[in-house]
């Protein structure tokens, strides 16, 4: 027993080295590195398991979660017997194959402490907030040279990574809940006054993003730890309280006055609902981000009803085709001559639940809907808040989104719950004595 703990122990370092320059990866969007780590961090935890695999096949709901991803890459292979589109079918499983290989390689590295865990959090909040200045610094530039403030927000702001802003802002938002956390913590690895510069640093940071439902969500859990505080701490229950009305009366500043954040939020309350019933449109016709959705649920179920693939699925190769031609038939915008963009073209069904049921039928969004009940059964174990709130982000994200259509999206959604997760597994007595073991 003494000489597995020392051989976990002597493949740490190399370990944490690893997740460092994973965690550079997915900062950075740097597409390869992250793929090549990944099957490091795998090769890595099979030869540290070679002699104690079986214990990966248990009743643990993070075993089931990543069967689930297993199964549902499956059935992206088993599409490819039906589809029109077969390179567009094989290029979906390439982007897939994270589904495979990034849960496998967290599970199989396993045996993390929970200290552990903490060190490298904060190494990721460190890298966080490198990239956060670089892209500030970037975005300052171009606004004394072309004087626009969209430089500073959404997409603008993290193109220089070629980023997607709102999953920058989820990378924000589990850095804020680390950190708060942290905060709290007897054994906080920071000290406070840095804890509260980081903490506002990477609040503005998250505004300037423009994510409403991260920001909404960030707003949500802000309110909850204050609250969970006060009752904690019965000495600082005004301060607790005061910081509740200091978090509305920013929120109502920032939502009530003319700026790019509110913008984002009111476009969501202005046009008609109703809209997404029409049978045609005109060209003109503006979608907001709540209008274009409704459409989505819509002429999802007309697609499969007319092709009759409600237990197939129409196929991930096949997929955006078929909405592309519903999009042609809808009269919608499809770009204009002489400018660059194809208007509502190859716009996905943005919902996971919808993009799995359009390409995959029936038995893709029950393996979605299991996949996702293994999420609510890790939170519910793990009774970690940067655990919880970090699933039911994504699981909420999923709702509007369809993250398995992007490599990025798959890792955040496979790797965030599973790596706060970890640490998580063993009693604290348990745990103490493997520490302690790792110390002598």
């Amino acid at each position: 027993m003494n000489h597995a703990f020392t051989k976990i122990k002597a493949w740490l370092p190399f370990t944490e080295i690893l997740y460092i320059i994973f965690f550079v990866s997915l900062i950075c969007a740097f597409r390869a590195i992250t793929s090549i780590c990944t099957g490091l961090i795998l090769v890595t935890g099979i030869i540290q398991r070679k002699s104690s695999i079986q214990s990966l096949f248990t009743g643990n709901p993070r075993i089931q979660f990543a069967a689930g991803c297993i199964l549902f890459f499956l059935l992206q292979i088993i599409s490819l017997l039906y589809t029109h589109d077969i390179h567009e079918g094989w290029n979906d499983i390439r982007i897939k194959s994270g589904l495979v290989f990034l849960p496998l390689a967290i599970l199989c590295i396993g045996d993390i402490t929970r200290e552990t865990i903490k060190k490298l959090l904060f190494y990721y909040c460190i890298l966080l907030f490198a990239a956060s200045f670089f892209l500030l610094c970037i975005a300052f530039n171009e606004y004394r040279q072309l004087h626009a403030i969209s430089s500073f927000f959404y997409h603008a702001l993290v193109k220089p990574f070629g980023y997607h802003a709102v999953y920058f802002s989820i990378l924000i938002f589990t850095t804020l809940v680390f950190l708060f956390e942290n905060f709290v913590s007897p054994a906080h690895i920071l000290n406070k006054g840095l804890l509260i510069f980081l903490i506002a640093f990477f609040s503005l940071f998250l505004l300037l993003l423009s994510s409403k439902l991260v920001i909404s969500f960030y707003i949500i859990y802000l309110i909850y730890f204050l609250v969970i505080w006060s009752k904690k701490n019965k000495s600082l229950r005004f301060l607790s309280y005061a910081l509740i009305f200091l978090v509305f009366f920013l929120s109502a500043i920032i939502l009530l006055t003319k700026n790019p954040v509110s913008d984002r939020f009111r476009d969501i309350v202005r046009g008609d609902p109703g809209l997404a019933e029409q049978d045609s449109f005109s060209p003109a016709v503006y979608f907001n981000g709540i209008q274009f959705r409704l459409l989505e649920w819509k002429l999802v179920p007309e697609i499969l009803n007319e092709n009759h693939y409600w237990w197939t699925g129409v196929s991930p190769g096949d997929a955006q085709t078929i909405l592309n031609q519903k999009y042609l038939s809808k009269n919608m915008y499809i770009g204009a001559p002489g400018r660059t963009g194809h208007g509502y073209l190859d716009y996905n069904t943005h919902s996971q639940f919808l993009e799995s049921l359009l390409q995959n039928g029936i038995p893709g969004l029950i393996v979605f809907i299991g996949i996702c009940i293994s999420l609510i059964r890790i939170a519910a174990q793990k009774k970690s808040r940067i655990v919880s709130f970090t699933i039911i982000l994504l699981l909420v994200y999923s709702f509007i989104e369809s993250l398995f259509q992007e490599q990025y999206g798959i890792v955040l959604f496979t790797f965030l719950p599973l790596f706060t997760s970890q640490g998580y597994d063993e009693n604290p007595g348990t745990r103490l004595r493997k520490e302690n073991s790792y110390n002598k």
